[in-house]
């Protein structure tokens, strides 16, 4: 859950961030109570459960320099 603050943070202090949830809040408010519910059902799956891609580590940054510059 402590990934969840972060993001929690970042929505405070970007206004791209602030923006995007202002539009998300507004699709949402046309939906349903069960639909939000199981939209946000789904994000927290996604986020939380395994399915979810791996944080970075360094290691996984610095093997990813070379392919990047490869393909460039």
């Amino acid at each position: 859950m402590l990934h969840l603050a972060g993001l929690l943070d970042e929505l405070e202090r970007s206004e791209p961030a602030r923006a995007a949830m202002a539009i998300l809040e507004s699709a949402l408010a046309r939906r349903s109570v069960e639909e939000q519910t199981a939209f946000w059902r789904a994000v927290d799956l996604y986020y939380v459960s395994r399915k979810a891609p791996p944080e970075p580590t360094p290691a996984m940054l610095a093997a990813a320099v070379p392919q990047m510059a490869a393909a460039v």
